[in-house]
């Protein structure tokens, strides 16, 4: 159950990771032709879609409101503070694909097997 536990830490971290390097590189081709880092009508986008995702799957919407509040602000500071050198992953390739409705399974209750993660000891 613990290896299962960590698996499940280290893909949040890997899609943690992708998530901010999509939001530097969306940020560097919107911000200067645009002039502006901060996008309210598309952070009131993102924040909508975490809040019904969150409800579709019974999680607690401040936290995921919270999280992705979080991630928004976390993207723009990267962004803004280009002296902070925020060290660049070797790849970072995460697919999600969840069917409609969604359920969360994660392997056979009764021969758990952890989730393949590279890199998770």
């Amino acid at each position: 159950m613990r290896n299962e536990i960590e698996s499940v830490d280290r893909s949040i971290v890997l899609l943690l990771a992708a998530r901010l390097d999509a939001a530097r590189r969306a940020l560097s081709l919107r911000a200067p032709s645009e002039r502006r880092v901060t996008d309210p009508g598309q952070e009131r986008r993102v924040l909508s879609r975490a809040q019904v995702w969150a409800q579709d799957l019974d999680l607690p919407v401040p936290l995921v409101e919270g999280l992705f509040r979080a991630l928004i602000e976390e993207g723009k500071a990267r962004y803004e503070d280009r002296t902070r050198a925020a060290p660049e992953p070797g790849f970072v390739t995460v697919l999600v694909d969840a069917p409609e409705p969604c359920s969360v399974a994660l392997g056979d209750a009764e021969n758990p097997e952890p989730l393949p993660v590279p890199g998770s000891r």
